[in-house]
């Protein structure tokens, strides 16, 4: 039993964390994650300077949908996340339209292989729930 405790204040630390970046600086969270994610889709895909100036037109318009959806009291979560969930299927869509074939099926690879990392990631907690 003492080997939870640890776990369970580290789960709720990272929530607290998480709550706290979400409220403080999504705007500086969301433009970090795009820059980033933008910088290993460069090296991964080879991307041309071009792909790249369109991407991150695309990036800024998804942050700013996003922010938009956030910050609309008039939807509730769920709405929130089936909007979001919709700027993410545009994204895809939009991508396809700006990678070469070979380069869009690398980053649908890539995107699955993220997935797959926050699902590893996220395991321990959803084991801990079943536990007790």
């Amino acid at each position: 039993m003492n080997f939870l405790k640890p776990i369970l204040i580290g789960s709720f630390a990272f929530f607290a964390l998480s709550l706290n970046a979400q409220t403080s600086g999504t705007d500086a969270i969301l433009a970090q994650y795009s820059q980033s994610s933008l910088n290993n889709l460069t090296t991964e895909l080879s991307l041309t300077t071009d792909q790249v100036t369109q991407i991150t037109a695309l990036n800024e318009k998804v942050v700013d949908k996003i922010e938009a959806i956030q910050n609309n009291s008039q939807f509730d979560d769920a709405k929130k996340r089936e909007f979001i969930r919709g700027n993410r299927d545009d994204h895809k869509h939009v991508m396809s339209t700006i990678l070469t074939p070979a380069q869009f099926t690398a980053y649908e690879e890539l995107m699955r292989a993220k997935a797959s990392d926050r699902t590893e990631q996220r395991k321990p907690i959803q084991d801990i729930k079943k536990s007790n």
